[in-house]
């Protein structure tokens, strides 16, 4: 059986492909290329806050089931 850290770990990598799976059909489903100046300054920081928010939030939520499994 895998300890606690193999499966932080592993649900850690599985959220982070799904994120990146729905961020990638997102931009696709809208003809974004991610290539050239496609961006304002402030649409590019927008992305990176959206990005950030997600990690931050997939954060929380792993360490409140890692909280609950304690």
């Amino acid at each position: 059986m895998a300890d606690s850290k193999d499966m932080q770990r592993e649900i850690s990598k599985l959220t982070q492909a799904t994120t990146n799976m729905m961020l990638q059909n997102v931009l696709k489903k809208h003809n974004v290329k991610l290539s050239g100046d496609n961006f304002s300054k402030e649409q590019k920081a927008q992305l990176k806050k959206l990005v950030a928010d997600i990690q931050d939030s997939f954060g929380k939520m792993e360490k409140l089931q890692k909280d609950e499994k304690k």
